[in-house]
């Protein structure tokens, strides 16, 4: 089986063996090449369209010339949510290669791909259905009641702007620069031992009053501001341990948010957490370690046991596009008509409503 993943900056491909329904399939190549905006500031979403034109034909044939040229059964590609340009250098190059192999596709959602990516490791078995997923990366947060591969109900949704997104801008403010500027922000907060060196204000958005009162959503643009708030002086006064206090209280806030929200939306809605014993963090921004010590340490009451892609499945791949694809294909004899365009919102509470889906049952 072979995969695409071009919803944003990145163009990944990778092969998959499933050798049989009892075991996991086995990863025989997963190849990725990453738009560097780090001099841009973003992602432009030309000059992630120009990208992935220039690299999907390369790491496709790099990939099968790994993978040893096997014979390719199905192949599964990202087909929203993302930006129209990056899903379209992808999908219609998959469609391509549907047609020229005579070989069915799958046109895949791609935070399913994030959503299922920890049942792979264990062939489906692990975590179990109903499980809940907290899906956190630059362009989403979300929790995220799963049923079925294709029944999910969001029981708590960003009000504004996505937590990744929060803490690329607020690094920025700080001077952090990389193309992945949390992850840059995390690895500085570890480089040393931490000294409290600039004590700061900084909110824990929706917080009741008396206009309102349990609002069941995450708000991560008020730390933006009020991160600028605190500067008494020029960034370029502050020396390197006060601005790793700052980066450091800047985390500690949103991840407090996100603890905060999921806590009232578990005693809020304890009806619908009745048989649901597993919790799953995905998404690039689930690969931070404090982030996961505080949601085990904070909700270890609340569920069994805590699911994690490994790191290096957490940021955008094609493997979750694969695995999400087989268990479309397997369970719900899924694959998609070639008529098929990208889908630049896609609900995940909405994944067959969107056209061009063909059942094989």
């Amino acid at each position: 089986m072979l995969a695409i993943e071009t919803s944003c900056d990145d163009t990944c491909v990778a092969i998959l063996d499933r050798k049989s329904s009892i075991e996991p399939p086995r990863t025989m190549v997963h190849l990725k090449e990453t738009l560097n905006s780090a001099s841009a500031g973003g992602i432009i979403p030309t000059r992630a369209h120009l990208h992935h034109q220039q690299q999907i034909g390369p790491v496709t044939h790099r990939a099968l010339q790994s993978a040893g040229m096997p014979d390719i059964d199905l192949v599964c590609v990202t087909r929203g949510p993302g930006m129209p340009g990056s899903l379209s250098g992808g999908l219609d190059f998959a469609k391509g290669l549907a047609v020229a192999w005579k070989k069915p596709f799958v046109g895949v959602h791609h935070m399913l791909g994030h959503l299922l990516i920890p049942r792979m490791l264990n062939n489906g078995q692990n975590p179990r259905f109903p499980f809940v997923s907290l899906l956190v990366s630059g362009g989403h947060t979300v929790l995220v009641l799963s049923r079925s591969c294709v029944d999910h109900e969001i029981l708590c949704d960003t009000l504004d702007i996505a937590v990744g997104d929060s803490l690329d801008k607020c690094g920025r403010e700080i001077g952090i620069r990389g193309n992945m500027i949390a992850k840059e922000m995390e690895s500085f907060i570890n480089q040393a031992p931490l000294r409290m060196e600039v004590p700061m204000q900084l909110p824990n958005p929706l917080r009741n009053k008396s206009t309102r009162v349990d609002v069941q959503a995450f708000s991560f643009a008020p730390f933006i501001t009020a991160l600028k708030d605190n500067f008494t002086k020029p960034l370029s006064e502050y020396n390197v341990e006060e601005v790793r206090s700052m980066a450091y209280q800047i985390q500690e806030a949103i991840f407090h948010h996100i603890v905060t929200k999921l806590k009232l939306v578990i005693r809020l809605n304890q009806e619908k957490f009745e048989g649901v014993s597993s919790f799953v963090l995905s998404g690039g921004v689930g690969a931070n370690a404090r982030l996961r010590n505080l949601l085990e340490t904070e909700l270890g009451d609340n569920f069994d046991n805590f699911c994690y892609p490994p790191l290096e499945l957490c940021s955008d791949n094609a493997i979750m596009i694969g695995w999400a694809g087989i268990e479309l294909f397997e369970k719900q004899s899924l694959t998609t008509d070639l008529h098929a365009t990208p889908v630049r919102k896609w609900p995940l509470t909405q994944l067959l409503e969107v056209p061009y889906w063909n059942s094989n049952k």
